[in-house]
């Protein structure tokens, strides 16, 4: 057990550091800024979703693992994820221009803010103690981040060799948010693809929780 939780004392908040919201807000507006180099008209874009591509970078450098001991309040969770707004609304007039459905548009803003946000609140809460860190970490590795990078690995980087991806690796890839999300971006007029990764990860986080308030039973 930490020594916060040994004195009784309320673990520290501090603002989230401003690196990881530049980071995150920068990569979420690089593919509107990339589109712009090509060719005149919106057809640059290929029919590509911009809303999945925008949101995949803020989902990874938002919801990955923190620096442990340290938590961040909701509110001002709630305050990063504002900063998403700009970026998402001008890729969803962009996908609108593509001709996305209105309800595709929706659906995609909606549920990239409520990932977003959820992930995030995840990370703050798991980094109140080492024991909740490690499950955290563990879940955003093998759940959230891990499969499609491995699916991508495995079929475009061994896809000479090895053919498809093992079965379960592309159930799990599908099964992700950001897995969910690059499935979006192929095709603006194809409908959303939705993502059970997300509450997995809940589970797990609030598994690491109860395991803390056992550890402090029997101690």
């Amino acid at each position: 057990m930490d020594s916060a939780r040994q004195t009784g004392e309320p673990v520290p908040t501090a603002p989230i550091p401003r690196a990881r919201l530049a980071c995150a807000w920068i990569l979420a507006c690089a593919p509107l800024l990339l589109g712009w180099v090509a060719d005149s008209g919106v057809d640059r874009f290929a029919g590509i979703s911009l809303v999945a591509l925008c949101g995949i970078p803020w989902l990874f450098v938002m919801g990955m693992p923190r620096t442990i001991g340290v938590r961040t309040t909701f509110r001002q969770e709630l305050g990063g994820a504002a900063l998403l707004l700009a970026p998402l609304a001008a890729a969803a007039g962009l996908d609108q221009a593509q001709g996305a459905p209105n309800s595709r548009t929706l659906v995609l803003v909606t549920g990239v803010l409520a990932v977003a946000l959820v992930l995030a609140d995840s990370a703050r809460r798991a980094a109140a103690t080492p024991l909740g860190a490690r499950v955290h970490a563990l879940a955003f590795a093998v759940l959230v981040a891990g499969p499609p990078l491995l699916l991508y690995a495995l079929e475009a980087g061994g896809g000479p060799f090895l053919g498809r991806a093992p079965a379960a690796v592309a159930w799990l890839a599908r099964a992700s948010p950001l897995g969910a999300l690059f499935g979006n971006v192929r095709d603006v007029v194809s409908p959303p693809q939705a993502s059970i990764g997300v509450a997995v990860v809940l589970v797990l986080v609030a598994s690491s929780a109860a395991w803390r308030r056992r550890e402090a039973e029997d101690t």
